[in-house]
This record gives C-alpha cells, structure tokens and sequence, in this order.
C-alpha cells in the first residue's frame, strides 16, 4: 500500500489542487483507508505474523493526510470517522473490498462536513434531499469468487441495501436565484473507483443529502482513479463548466505515482484549460496512461 505520503506526489496533487482553485474548483480529495485500518479491532491476532502493527497502519494514512494538508490540498480524513463509529457498524463487507452503505454514509457526513466549511460553499445555491431506503440486494464480487475457491464452506455474500435520494431547489436569502435551472453546471462533480460509481452503496446520494448539493457522478467502476479524474478533466463539461467542488475519492492501494511523472503534468494541463480545443493540446503519453 503506498499512499499519498511520499512528497513527490504530494507535490503533484498539490500542483493540480492549485491549477482547479484559478478555476475557481476546489479539489476535495478523499483517500479511503483499509479496512485494517478502519476496523483495527476487527484485525485478528495472527496479522502480526504478516507484519502488521495497529500504530504503525494508522500513522501511514494520518502521515499522508498531514502531509496533504500542509500543501494546501483539502483532504478529508475519514480515518477518524470510521475508528469512531459504533462498533455494531459493518463499514465494510465481510468478503469483498468494498465499504457498505454504512461505511459510504459516514464517508459522505465527513465530505459533506469539509465542503461546507469553505467559502466556496456560500456560492451553491441549496437544494433539500431526502433518502429512503429500498431493498437489500445481492450483488457479484470477483474477490468472493476468487476466495470461495479455497474455502470449504460458503462465505458470506455481498449484501447491501438500496436507497433512493431525492432532491428539490431550498430557499436561501444569501444564494443566488439559479436563473439556468436545471441547465446550470453541478456544483459538486465526484470522480474516483468503483468505491463510488454506479451509485456503488449511493455514497452519491449521500453526499448530496449531507451537503445539500447537486453531485454529478463521474466515478467509472472499469477506471483506475487517476485515469476517472484524466477523463473528466479532459471532458467538454469540465472545460466549459468547471464545478465548484472536485470531489476525489481514491481508495487505499491505489498507487498515483506508479506512472511516474508524465500523466501528472498532461493532468495539470487539462486542469489548468491548456488542451482545450482552442488550445496548443497536450501529449497522448500521459492521456493513455
């Protein structure tokens, strides 16, 4: 697991963080941590055998958020959302990676905390959500797949439940009339992994209900984080209607330096509106990769 602490890319997310902010974007970036370091009771005896130590699995993520922070880049830390929680809460599924509805409804009250504690946020016109909840529904995982194959008995399935979030424009004297109405740009746009696409436990859905919020899900579940991010940079949307909130959710593992430093500078560029159409372009080697 190599997070954002190394200071290399901590310096290329802070470069891309400064580019959105003349933008007028804020990059909100939210690093998921492990389940070991979610849920360190959880962790049985035996993971010492494999190097685990609790102190040290939780000072690699708070070392990466301080760092992040330190250059300027607002990071959510949703470590100690989850090491707060109730401990009847599932955050995360018992046989597959990803967190629950449980897990992603803590992770939105977190994001949702940090966004409106900016500036920025007084310039969203509000919108009032509700949320239900549906059916439980059993969805494939490829890593319960994969495990069952060594198992004797039937591990538990991936089950989770279903909400539906709906949204009306709320009144608030200190905002602007939205006069585009439902033509007007998001003001909050979430790019990241499978942790979030395809309304993946409606983390969605809960960001828009705790931030009073329209969130535009660009999250891909086939794309790896930084290339979700390239996508939607790259996009006419961005270029022509920039958000006021970038939300990035990136889970742990997710290595954005592995590529090295060439799809970091194409990335800033597209941030920064230099490969535009009406603009010089930018270098296919680090779109492709």
């Amino acid at each position: 697991m190599q997070p954002a602490a190394d200071p290399a890319l901590v310096e290329s997310i802070s470069d891309l963080a400064k580019r959105l902010r003349k933008r007028g974007t804020v990059l909100v970036y939210v690093p998921i941590p492990s389940r070991s370091q979610s849920m360190p009771k959880a962790v049985p005896p035996s993971a010492w055998l494999y190097g685990y130590q609790e102190v040290v699995n939780a000072t690699i993520y708070e070392d990466a958020v301080s760092r992040l922070g330190d250059a300027n880049v607002v990071t959510v830390d949703l470590l100690e959302a989850f090491q707060n929680a109730d401990a009847e809460m599932v955050l995360f599924q018992k046989a597959d990676p990803l967190w629950t509805a449980e897990g992603a409804r803590l992770a939105a009250q977190a994001v949702a905390k940090e966004i409106k504690s900016m500036p920025a946020y007084r310039k969203a016109n509000l919108m009032r959500f509700s949320t239900i909840r549906k059916d439980d529904m059993t969805r494939p995982s490829d890593l319960r797949t994969a495990l069952q194959a060594h198992c004797a008995n039937p591990l538990p399935p991936v089950v989770d439940a279903t909400f539906e979030t709906t949204g009306e424009e709320a009144f608030a004297a200190d905002r602007p009339f939205n006069v585009l109405g439902a033509d007007a740009p998001p003001p909050a746009v979430l790019v990241g992994s499978k942790y979030s696409a395809d309304g993946q436990s409606h983390f969605d859905g809960f960001l828009k209900q705790y931030a009073g919020l329209q969130v535009e899900n660009r999250a891909d579940v086939d794309d790896y984080p930084f290339q979700s991010m390239m996508t939607y940079l790259a996009s006419q949307d961005f270029q022509e209607n920039p958000p006021l909130f970038l939300v990035w959710e990136v889970p742990a593992g997710s290595n954005l330096a592995r590529f090295g430093p060439r799809p970091w500078e194409t990335l800033s560029a597209y941030a920064a509106g230099e490969c535009a159409d009406d603009a010089a372009g930018c270098s296919p080697i680090g779109a492709e990769q």
